[in-house]
């Protein structure tokens, strides 16, 4: 048992594991599993109790509904979501699931100890505990029931950023396929989606489909597909786009999956139908215009504070692509440079409203020796700088600067054009580069000395294409056209790390787990119509490129770069496929089967303050009789009855204030008999009052006493009702008589 979970732990989301006392997740320790004396079963009585002394805020919230919505779609205990509740421990119970969030666990980390009581997660995060709470449904799914072993253990993972691209420009991804592939992402331990937006071949994501950006643009006319060069297998769904609703809804989506979106917008090099589409746009409405940094662009020139200012010599209003090819814009163009930096700056303002911080800017596969003037520009007008790379890195710099600007932290391009020692300017330091064709070591090694944050996304072990034709066929793991043919599950779990930045540098040492920002695995939809989305899911009928296998080969091995030195291949897909696909689904492009989850219910859910101090103040007996006795077995029963909407948690506090009322009822509508009752004193120092409060029931008046005896009560004694006759000769006892009122 201990080695099965053990191995379960290392590729489903365990990294480093310790007891949850410890008060951070160490690097490394010495036992990766503790175990425990005996087991835990989970019961339909069991519930989701989050300890907490206010209410969870809406991220937990919907969290531990996610959490609750998983464990009833994988049947565990059963089909019936648990319930969620938060309040003090004290209102926990055996069997519950308990959830805790503390400082002492870093970002996205979590412990886990099992008792044969009670189980408890504690995270830093809702992230922490979704991933905690994961740990233990994946367990038990594996297990095939509903028991846990007794046992410690913790996570954290060791890339911080693991990013799925998806290709959503070249191949239309139904909004419902994504969906489920960002419940997948999640699932594995991906926590970032980036979305390829622009390519050669189409614009799919219409943020102008509600209408102007805030310079005034509408550039909705760029959005659609173009075959362009593919030929062979075009995308059939060439007339599919997203509008800004759906976008929208992919975020918020992605959000409740603990996913980010990084949107991706490539420029200035695949841009083929970017160029095109605004050539033939701006030739058939002549007037046409737009605005960037407060300047309107017009075919006969620019406008700026009411002055029109015409274009210089390499100014071209009609044309914003270089002669040589239309796939790249021309960044010396102050027309195309302006025209590129308001789209760029329109998406950017889009996803930024809806909470993204991060944004990659493509900057791939710019051959540079193809534009010219490049490098006569970066002589002119770039200082220290002289080469047609120079130019390429400047409009870097100026869009890092704009999306800066607009409140991104981050900005990621690839490294194949920006990381040369051709380029003589300075990076701006918000710029990442995502490593996907290293020339050599030495490259890597200079950009991590001058601190640049570097991404591993290496085409060799991170590609997914749709690719055939006069390479071959993609799909076949021995076809070494394609120098992404080590992306398979086999090669990426027993070769790829994200430290490993070169791929046939053998002998050099992988870069080390603080060093690298993150890693990626990257969906390329070059033959859009090359599978369908179910073929890319499922894989073909002949087990060729699977998707899912290989995500979660990578997802893995970003959770735990070492996990192939603890577990071979084969141990990893046999507990792989008892775990592969999310809970509830049932189909790629299917809504999954999730039961809706309850809404957390606080411990106690009303407040019970009023109702307890009644039941305090009225707990009696009447062992003498002195009561009416309906009354009394009318108090009787509104006290039990009143007792036990006390100790149900669940009441509402209609039903605690109604039970209050129904006590006080019963409380005033006391009678009594009458009866003469003889009262011992137990100490010299004992009062009236103090005797008729200790376990005796009634309410007294106090008369007029005989001169000396009235010593014997103190003013206390004046808030008893009731008669008292006399006190005993040799004032051991006090006379009361009751009278029926």
């Amino acid at each position: 048992m201990k080695k099965y979970l053990s191995l379960l732990l290392c590729f489903a989301l365990l990294l480093t594991v310790l007891p949850p006392r410890v008060a951070a997740v160490a690097e490394t320790v010495a036992d990766p599993y503790a175990a425990g004396e005996g087991s835990f079963e989970l019961t339909e009585g069991s519930r989701l109790f989050l300890l907490a002394d206010e209410p969870p805020a809406d991220e937990v919230s919907q969290t531990l509904r996610l959490i609750c919505a998983e464990f009833a779609a994988a049947g565990k205990p059963s089909g019936t979501p648990l319930p969620i509740v938060w309040g003090e421990a004290q209102y926990s119970q055996e069997t519950d699931l308990i959830l805790t969030l503390t400082e002492d666990y870093k970002a996205e980390a979590f412990g886990v100890s099992i008792t044969p009581r009670q189980v408890l997660i504690s995270a830093s995060d809702a992230t922490g505990l979704l991933y905690g709470a994961r740990m233990v449904l994946k367990t038990l799914i594996a297990e095939g029931g509903n028991s846990l072993p007794a046992c410690t253990y913790a996570f954290a993972p060791d890339t911080r950023e693991r990013v799925l691209m998806l290709d959503c420009a070249r191949k239309y991804w139904s909004v419902a396929w994504i969906r489920n592939l960002l419940h997948e992402m999640s699932w594995m331990g991906y926590n970032a989606l980036q979305l390829h937006l622009s390519e050669d071949q189409g614009i799919r994501s219409n943020i102008w489909s509600d209408g102007a950006d805030s310079n005034g643009n509408d550039f909705s006319f760029l959005i659609g597909y173009d075959s362009n060069w593919n030929t062979d297998y075009p995308d059939p769904n060439a007339e599919q786009s997203y509008s800004a609703d759906d976008l929208r809804k992919i975020v918020s989506y992605a959000k409740m999956m603990h996913i980010e979106i990084i949107p991706d917008f490539d420029v200035p090099s695949h841009c083929d139908v970017l160029t095109s589409r605004y050539a033939a746009y701006v030739s058939q409405h002549p007037d046409f215009t737009f605005r960037y940094n407060e300047i309107t662009y017009g075919a006969d020139g620019m406008e700026q504070d009411g002055a029109r200012i015409s274009y210089g010599d390499r100014a071209d209003f009609y044309s914003i692509r270089v002669a040589s090819t239309r796939a790249t814009v021309d960044v010396t163009n102050p027309v195309a440079r302006a025209f590129a930096l308001a789209v760029v700056e329109g998406c950017a303002e889009f996803f930024r409203r809806l909470g993204c911080t991060k944004f990659h800017i493509g900057f791939d596969e710019l051959n540079v020796s193809d534009v010219d003037g490049w490098g006569d520009y970066a002589e002119a007008h770039i200082t220290g700088g002289w080469t047609r790379r120079d130019t390429a890195a400047d409009f870097a710099n100026e869009t890092a600067k704009l999306l800066t600007e607009l409140g991104y932290t981050s900005v990621r391009a690839f490294n194949d054009v920006l990381c040369s020692s051709d380029v003589h300017i300075a990076l701006r330091p918000e710029i990442e580069l995502c490593v996907w064709d290293p020339d050599d070591s030495s490259e890597i090694n200079r950009l991590l000395a001058s601190g640049r944050v570097l991404h591993n996304c290496l085409q060799n072990y991170c590609y997914y294409v749709l690719r055939t034709g006069s390479g071959g066929d993609a799909r076949d793991a021995e076809n070494y056209w394609w120098s992404f043919h080590h992306s398979t599950p086999r090669d990426i779990f027993n070769e790829w790390t994200p430290g490993r930045m070169h791929p046939y540098d053998e002998d050099g040492a992988p870069l080390a787990k603080n060093e690298i920002g993150g890693g990626s695995f990257l969906i390329w939809g070059d033959f859009g119509g090359w599978r369908t989305e179910k073929e890319v899911w499922d894989g073909d009928g002949n087990g060729l490129y699977n998707l899912i296998d290989r995500m979660w080969s990578n997802s893995a091995k970003m959770l735990d770069w070492e996990l192939n030195e603890r577990c071979s291949f084969e141990d990893f897909c046999r507990i792989r496929n008892s775990i592969r696909l999310f809970p509830g689904y049932t189909d790629c492009t299917a809504e999954p089967v999730l039961p809706d989850a309850p809404e957390p219910v606080r411990l106690p859910a009303a407040d019970h303050s009023t109702l307890w101090q009644l039941l305090r103040d009225n707990r009696r007996s009447d062992p003498d009789g002195v009561c009416v006795p309906e009354q009394f077995a009318a108090f009787e029963q509104a006290y039990q009855a009143a007792w036990a909407v006390n100790e149900d948690v669940f009441a509402s506090q209609e039903e605690v204030d109604a039970a209050a009322d129904r006590l006080r009822a019963a409380v005033e509508g006391l009678h009594f008999r009458d009866a003469r009752v003889t009262i011992p004193i137990k100490t010299e120092t004992e009062t009236v009052s103090a005797i008729l409060s200790d376990g005796f029931f009634g309410h007294f008046f106090i008369e007029e006493l005989p001169d000396g005896e009235i010593l014997r009560i103190d003013g206390s004694a004046a808030a008893v009702n009731g008669l008292l006759i006399g006190i005993a000769p040799d004032e051991t006892a006090v006379a009361v008589v009751f009278r029926d009122n």
